[in-house]
């Protein structure tokens, strides 16, 4: 199976790295830095309503702003390799926004997403078993959503709605097939997922991340296309919002 053809990045797997740099290095540091502002200066009392709306607006907006960055490496580098490439090809599907076998990658999907689902369950019940210290930021999330819900509808919808497209076109179009340029298919879906885990900032869902990043490269290259990758990156994290959703309402268990 791994003998597949399978398509090459115009880019350099060295435009890929500096790719990585410019658009990680600050990524990482400004998800830090607002990680620690919100522990130190936590919400004493909810915000009144009109005031989490305009949070909500400025966040959303923040939110896709920051999310369209991961945009400026792949496009960037893309634009200029593609056209040079014999034959010439359009950016978008150098990055791997093609068509696909809409069946077979929708199977993979299905599959992929409940291994994913697994995959957070055991992980839960490891958190739940063994009693350890971690925090995911989906309980900060809930925290957050006590006195600023409306806020919080804005982080997750635009978790929903623009990170999956914007993430997707960065870690598997641009930096996953960059890395085959210099490296095996095993190492690349590897190093890849460690970098999509890493970007998240995010220390008590490492293993979860890295396990959604190995099953996100593995359909790249199976489907040869990101439009499965995207759907599936959607779901999960469509399916994760709501479960945030229900446990605001108490409908489900935080």
């Amino acid at each position: 199976m791994l003998e597949q053809k399978f398509d090459t990045a115009p880019w350099t797997i060295r435009q890929t790295f500096l790719g990585i740099l410019f658009t990680l290095v600050p990524w990482i540091v400004l998800a830090l830095g607002l990680s620690t502002i919100n522990a130190r200066a936590p919400r004493a009392k909810p915000l009144p309503p009109q005031l989490d709306l305009s949070n909500a607006i400025i966040v959303f907006i923040f939110s896709a702003l920051i999310e369209g960055a991961f945009l400026i490496a792949p496009f960037y580098f893309a634009r200029r390799t593609a056209r040079a490439a014999i034959p010439p090809e359009s950016a978008g599907h150098a990055l791997g926004l093609r068509k696909f076998a809409v069946w077979r990658a929708l199977l993979w999907v299905v599959l992929l997403f409940a291994a994913v689902v697994v995959i957070n369950v055991l992980y839960q019940d490891l958190i739940t078993n063994f009693h350890l210290p971690i925090q995911t930021n989906d309980q900060l999330i809930l925290e957050q959503a006590k006195n600023e819900p409306l806020t919080v509808y804005a982080t997750l919808l635009a978790s929903v709605l623009v990170a999956p497209f914007c993430e997707e076109i960065f870690f598997r179009g641009f930096v996953f097939m960059g890395l085959l340029r210099g490296m095996s298919l095993v190492w690349a879906v590897i190093f890849s997922a460690l970098i999509f885990a890493v970007a998240h900032a995010d220390p008590g869902s490492f293993l979860v991340l890295f396990c959604i990043g190995l099953v996100l490269a593995f359909l790249r290259w199976r489907t040869r296309s990101l439009w499965p990758g995207i759907m599936l990156h959607l779901l999960n994290n469509g399916i994760g919002a709501l479960y945030i959703v229900l446990a605001m309402h108490g409908i489900a268990a935080p």
